[in-house]
């Protein structure tokens, strides 16, 4: 059965004048309410909004359809006289992932970082290599994906991709909507296929294979987010290794949505700068903090890291996947443009309401003074850019728990006076 808990919220925007706002720009925790391009994470989602100015009334119902009601004087003065509707943008996944040779060798402590590189084989055949963990652990988390509304689009490709260092540049299985019914579902059987039919061997060209998913998805025609998550247990072997290009590629990847994931399996700890810089710049990383300073090829730890003593890569694999598909799952929605010869946005001033079902709606304020990943943060910020709008931590938590939860957005104009 699909469940709605998680995403299947519809969140309906009006942009209205600003004297029918009030607590706009509230801040949670000391953010002054301006705009300033702060960053974050999560959306909103919802509907049922309702705002009156001068005798006006706009009333938006969730659900499948949307009633808009005007009576009264003075329905010329509102900002934007259009009404628009949205929901959870489904995620697209592109899973990039590491075939070469050394994920035939058993995990840490069976085998060590320096016996597989001279040997890349099982040393304990009773136990599972790392390729046989991946493979398991990836049909799990796909297979899990398949009571998400909206259901996400799943693909994947493999680095390499000739026994040797050659990279495709398109996936082994393209990204597809998944259809929800795990037993009957084509996509997920092609995804599944597609991982039994690999055998490890060769060497390991992540800047290729990583130019060929960036261009595979910049060019996709696919509704909603785009993730890469890269898998790879191994440095870069391959001739030329632009890393500094691939680091570029990532950075810009973000501003056409597409934020990139990196999972560092045994066998990558030499690379830990690298694959965090990665993670940095793809919009991952794993804190506000996390090291992608370059300082030391070993020293980084913005990506998820299971090369760490005692780590048990087959708990942290399953572990890091569930986190990548939350992650994925944002509640972040565009910010609504006027029309055409309308007056302009005032990002200052805007409400941002939940309710869940038939209780009362509960103001969200703006939070700029957390990370907006942080359980501390219970309100919402703008992207970059002030082309989105994300609800933080405990709140996106809570919109995306209620099956019942509807949000609403309010924006005022400029030149417009905030009632007091």
């Amino acid at each position: 059965m699909r469940t709605t808990s998680t995403l299947g919220v519809v969140l309906a925007i009006s942009l209205l004048t600003a004297a029918s706002l009030s607590a706009c720009g509230s801040d949670d925790g000391g953010g002054d309410g301006n705009a300033g391009g702060a960053s974050g994470t999560q959306g909103a989602d919802g509907s049922a909004a309702s705002a009156a100015h001068g005798g006006t009334t706009i009333n938006m119902e969730g659900g499948t359809g949307m009633d808009v009601t005007a009576s009264g004087d003075g329905f010329d003065e509102v900002c934007a006289a259009t009404v628009s509707q949205a929901v959870f943008k489904p995620a697209n996944l592109l899973f990039v992932v590491d075939r070469s040779g050394s994920m035939n060798c058993n995990p840490p402590p069976t085998t060590t970082t320096e016996q597989c590189e001279q040997t890349p084989i099982k040393t304990n055949p009773a136990e599972l290599s790392k390729w046989e963990i991946t493979r398991d652990a990836l049909k799990a988390a796909v297979q899990s994906l398949e009571g998400i509304v909206p259901l996400p689009s799943v693909g994947i490709m493999y680095f390499n991709s000739d026994d040797n260092c050659g990279f495709p540049t398109a996936p082994s299985v393209s990204v597809v909507q998944l259809s929800g019914t795990a037993a009957s579902d084509p996509q997920l059987l092609a995804f599944n296929t597609s991982l039994d039919g690999v055998t490890p061997k060769g060497d390991t060209p992540i800047v290729g294979v990583m130019y060929g998913a960036y261009t595979y998805l910049q060019s996709a025609t696919l509704q909603g987010n785009k993730f890469i998550i890269l898998l790879t247990d191994g440095a870069e072997t391959c001739d030329p290794p632009n890393k500094p290009a691939l680091l570029q590629w990532a950075a810009d990847a973000t501003l056409i949505n597409i934020r990139t994931f990196v999972l560092g399996a045994p066998g990558s700890e030499g690379e830990r700068s690298f694959l965090s810089q990665i993670a940095y710049n793809g919009g991952t990383a794993a804190s506000a903090t996390c090291d992608h300073s370059g300082s030391s090829a070993d020293k980084g730890d913005c990506h998820m890291d299971m090369t760490l003593p005692g780590t048990d890569f087959k708990t942290e694999l399953t572990k890091n996947l569930a986190a990548i598909n939350a992650q994925a799952l944002l509640c972040e929605f565009d910010v609504p443009k006027p029309e055409p010869g309308q007056t302009g946005v005032d990002y200052s001033k805007v409400n941002v309401e939940y309710t869940s079902g038939s209780n009362p709606p509960e103001t969200i304020p703006q939070d700029t003074a957390h990370p907006c990943d942080s359980a501390t943060n219970k309100g919402w910020q703008y992207t970059a850019g002030n082309t989105k709008i994300k609800l933080c931590g405990a709140a996106c938590d809570k919109v995306k728990s209620d099956p019942m939860a509807k949000v609403s957005i309010a924006m005022g104009c400029h030149d417009t006076e905030i009632a007091k």
